[in-house]
């Protein structure tokens, strides 16, 4: 896209904001509504672009990117009313009389830096947030995946307001023009390696940043756990879109007590979904490029003389990646340092709790911590470690909810969307008091006397009253208040 077009397009949005128009609940509940219709219209036209950009099967793109997206529009719309409402807030004995309530109120334009591995759902299910909360919005699509980026592109002006919502595509050129401008808030879904660049350009205008990362998001498994269904669940949070989910199972720690048995029931499972061959099963997705698919390769062949077992073989020209198993990689390998972000799990057998805990902790905070065992356990872990989220016995799913935010933490990211999580993520949070005039103390006002400030060191640190005389004023409220319920009853029983 050309710069004058960029520049236009803000110009344009920036212009449409100063109105007004995004602040009402009717045109956001209409654009947010137009989404939704965006999607359901034109299911067969998404299905075909997640699989030329990502081979997905038509099960998985539709629950993950179309589905999922709807439920977060519906959840929306049903509390949309209710979130923008003025929040009534407690107000301070200094402050009365008076009252206090907290507003929400949009930022104004917002960048939504889009990435390639969950090209709809992440895109417009961020823009669900943006838009509830009452701001114009860019979205950039990722151009790694082009089919969904011109799907967006074609879409979105038909069914929403082009003067609040726009869509830039290109590439880095175009990335770097629009981080130019002065935005009121960044999103962006991402590395941690251009998340350090969006920042530093964010820092030049003190715009605010989401940021959605990833990292090494480990899966621990104990002494308790269902082996059989934690095999099948860590397998379809790391096979689903071929691994390249930002919250995928990175690895696994497995107690020693267990590994064996779990070993046993992931190549069962992974026979039993792939057969011998898993390039052959129409439920299986491919790398989203070359280059990802020779860097997932590398690290693959990083793991040494470990022990490999994979559901087939790779094959560069469908970009194919089988489901593998590595198991105990060198700790210094590089699939053990860098997030793999493709179909392959390292396996690590661990002695003990506190092993699979310094394991954790000796990276960074993973954006995801997956853990299958006795609640109890599992709580234990939970208490010596940070991350994003966590799942306990199962993969993927605490992110399924608009009830819980999503968001990193450290180097997985900042910021958190969601549900009224997202609504509150876009907008700006705005105090309000009101206060009376009938009451106008002179205290306040000069000239101050010794007098004034015994008073209000008493009404501000306290006490307002001695101990005792508190005590008697609170015996006879106490007494007053027995004597009122004894003669309810008695008025009632005449």
């Amino acid at each position: 896209m050309a710069e004058a077009d960029i520049y236009a397009t803000y110009t344009r949005l920036a212009e449409t904001f100063k109105t007004g128009r995004t602040k009402s609940y009717e045109w956001r509940f209409a654009q947010i509504s137009n989404i939704r219709r965006m999607l359901t219209e034109n299911l067969s036209a998404v299905e075909q672009a997640i699989k030329a950009d990502l081979g997905r099967p038509k099960a998985e793109a539709m629950t993950a990117e179309v589905f999922a997206t709807v439920g977060e529009i519906d959840y929306a719309l049903k509390h949309l009313k209710e979130w923008m409402a003025p929040e009534a807030k407690p107000t301070p004995l200094l402050q009365k009389p008076g009252r206090s309530v907290v507003i929400r109120e949009p930022k104004g334009l917002i960048l939504d830096l889009a990435p390639w591995n969950f090209p709809i759902n992440l895109s417009l299910s961020t823009m669900v947030g943006i838009i509830s909360a009452g701001n114009c919005c860019v979205l950039k699509p990722s151009e790694v995946s082009p089919k969904c980026e011109q799907f967006l592109k074609e879409y979105i002006p038909r069914y929403c307001d082009p003067d609040a919502i726009a869509v830039v595509t290109g590439g880095v050129a175009e990335s770097q023009l629009l981080l130019k401008l002065r935005w009121d808030h960044i999103v962006y879904t991402g590395n941690s390696h251009v998340a350090k660049e969006i920042l530093a350009a964010a820092a030049q205008n003190l715009t605010p940043c989401t940021l959605e990362l990833g990292g090494k998001s480990p899966t621990v498994v104990l002494p308790g756990a269902n082996v059989p269904v934690a095999a099948r669940r860590i397998l379809a949070g790391k096979c689903m879109n071929a691994g390249q989910i930002c919250i995928a199972p990175d690895y696994a720690l497995v107690h020693e007590a267990v590994a064996e048995a779990l070993e046993a029931e992931l190549k069962k499972s992974m026979q039993a979904w792939y057969g011998d061959d898993a390039q052959q099963s129409a439920s299986f997705g491919r790398i989203i490029n070359q280059r990802h698919f020779q860097r997932v390769k590398g690290l693959v062949e990083s793991a040494g003389v470990a022990e490999v077992y994979q559901q087939g073989r790779m094959d560069e020209a469908s970009k194919f990646i089988p489901p593998t198993l590595i198991k105990n990689p060198g700790e210094d390998s590089d699939i053990m340092k860098d997030e793999i972000f493709g179909p392959v799990l390292p396996f690590i057998t661990c002695r003990s709790l506190d092993e699979i805990v310094e394991r954790i902790n000796s990276k960074e905070k993973p954006l995801a911590l997956y853990i299958f065992g006795r609640e109890a356990d599992a709580d234990e872990i939970i208490r010596q470690t940070s991350s994003g989220g966590v799942c306990v016995n199962d993969t993927i799913f605490h992110i399924a909810t608009p009830e819980l935010p999503f968001g990193g933490v450290g180097n997985s990211g900042m910021g958190s969307y969601h549900g009224k999580w997202g609504f509150d993520e876009f907008s700006h949070k705005r105090s309000v008091m009101y206060r009376a005039t009938w009451a106008d103390p002179s205290l306040r006002y000069p000239p101050y006397t010794d007098g004034t400030v015994r008073l209000l060191e008493k009404v501000m640190v306290g006490p307002l009253l001695p101990e005792g005389a508190a005590r008697r004023l609170l015996s006879a409220g106490a007494a007053l208040g027995a004597a009122g319920v004894w003669l309810a009853v008695r008025r009632s029983r005449l």
